[in-house]
């Protein structure tokens, strides 16, 4: 830990800084050290340091003043004051105006190695409250991203029925950020407090959804040994989110009209119901209403989990995000693997911005955490993205609509390259892309000169 926080000591006298810097270096600490107090504001203005250690009194600023002018620095700098016997008051006074401590002299040496190693922690910790909280920040709103005017729209409605009880159905590809925006309508609601539980349909077999929404008794089936609590009653005060609502067996959607119509439930193996003040959310990447006019999904608990339906845009319908997510990617995983990269060039971006996404942000940010590993330069290029295989890609994007953006784009580039006789230069001028992106399309649809007769 020693040699990550730099120390800097301000004392007008020369051998007590000399002392002062021998000391700590012995004990592993990067010390910088001066006699002129406007000298170290000059310093901080420019260097970062963990740890400030000063005299109380000197002749051009006494130590409240520099700890005044330290604190409008760097806010979160340590100062740690030296002061003679009769001055302790003013050591006092400086503590509650944020020094961290104070030492009398003469001290001794391991006491003041305490009270530095006291000083470090309280910052450590500090920046690791500043980092979490940033983090949590991110999470719920850097990863909603919205430059798009489609996405823009989703968050006013989110933030304008955030504060209701409705139910409400998100609707979206997978990958679209449908957990994203159901943690955004909890943590804006009333409810922000108690929990948010997530119960994913399409993963837990039809047989375990029932029991762990609803918990059960000893003995209601083989293997339940003890009670157990429902999700539901877990959840109780808080936000239930199913996520593919449409998977549940018709047995379950009977139950989970239940709990809409009148908040009851019964757990597996009672004789009694239970109430619960729950707030429910939903969300699937299918088309219910489909399910419903095959008789596979009940109408009723339908129109119920729709009060109010929010649709999330692919992302291939909102271009403007795709650079801000990029970037918001690229700081993310540069920062898990320590890589200094700072940017992804031109004709990168240019095939980023080309692809149709089938896989939506998921698939952006799996490119961008691919990309980050493979990088040995400062800036992600298009040999890093096209590395995962991005043009051979189909995913969930609906087979007509893919059919036609391959045909929209491929008659572009045939029309720009006939135009400028097949130079693909001149082409790739025309349409406004780099020359590498222009090789790339032309490889992807296998275009080539017609032959003449």
């Amino acid at each position: 830990m020693r040699s990550k926080h730099r120390i800097l000591v301000l004392d007008d006298e020369p051998n007590i800084v000399e002392v002062l810097i021998t000391r700590l270096e012995v004990l592993g600490f990067p010390v910088q050290g001066c006699t002129s107090a406007q000298k170290a504001l000059d310093i901080l203005r420019k260097e970062e340091f963990s740890l400030l250690i000063t005299d109380m009194k000197m002749p051009d600023m006494d130590g409240m003043e520099v700890l005044r002018k330290v604190k409008k620095i760097d806010p979160d700098l340590e100062v740690i004051i030296f002061t003679a016997y009769g001055s302790i008051e003013g050591a006092v006074r400086a503590i509650q105006q944020g020094a961290h401590d104070y030492l009398v002299k003469p001290f001794e040496p391991v006491e003041l190695v305490v009270k530095i190693e006291s000083a470090l922690e309280k910052r450590e910790l500090k920046q690791r409250v500043k980092y979490l909280e940033q983090e949590v920040e991110d999470r719920l709103d850097h990863r909603i991203y919205a430059q798009s005017s489609a996405m823009k729209r989703v968050l006013s409605l989110v933030r304008q029925v955030s504060q209701s009880d409705a139910t409400i159905l998100i609707l979206g590809e997978s990958g679209t950020g449908k957990e994203l925006i159901a943690k955004m309508l909890h943590y804006e609601s009333t409810r922000r407090h108690a929990k948010f539980v997530i119960v994913d349909c399409g993963a837990t077999p039809s047989s375990l959804i029932e029991a762990e929404l609803f918990g059960y008794r000893r003995g209601a089936f083989t293997g339940a040994v003890k009670d157990k609590r429902g999700i539901i009653e877990e959840a109780d005060s808080g936000t239930l989110f199913l996520d593919e609502i449409g998977n549940i067996s018709a047995e379950m959607q009977t139950r989970l009209l239940r709990v809409l119509e009148s908040g009851e439930f019964r757990p597996l193996g009672d004789i009694g119901q239970k109430k619960a003040d729950i707030r429910v959310l939903t969300a699937t990447n299918v088309d219910l209403k489909k399910k419903v006019d095959q008789g596979l999904f009940r109408e009723d608990l339908y129109y119920r989990l729709k009060v109010i339906t929010i649709q999330l845009p692919p992302l291939r319908e909102r271009k403007e995000d795709i650079i801000g997510l990029s970037q918001i990617f690229l700081t993310e995983f540069s920062s898990k693997t320590g890589k200094r990269i700072e940017g992804i060039d031109r004709e990168a971006m240019d095939l980023l911005l080309s692809y149709h996404w089938p896989g939506n942000v998921r698939e952006l940010k799996n490119i961008m955490e691919a990309a980050v590993v493979l990088c040995t330069t400062g800036t992600i290029t298009p040999e890093e993205i096209l590395s995962s295989g991005i043009f051979e890609r189909t995913g969930n994007v609906p087979h007509q609509e893919l059919n036609i953006l391959d045909t929209q784009e491929k008659e572009l580039l045939l029309q720009a390259l006939k135009k400028a006789r097949w130079v693909q230069k001149d082409a790739a001028q025309q349409l406004g892309i780099s020359r590498r992106v222009m090789h790339y399309k032309i490889k992807k649809f296998n275009l080539r000169p017609e032959r003449s007769d």
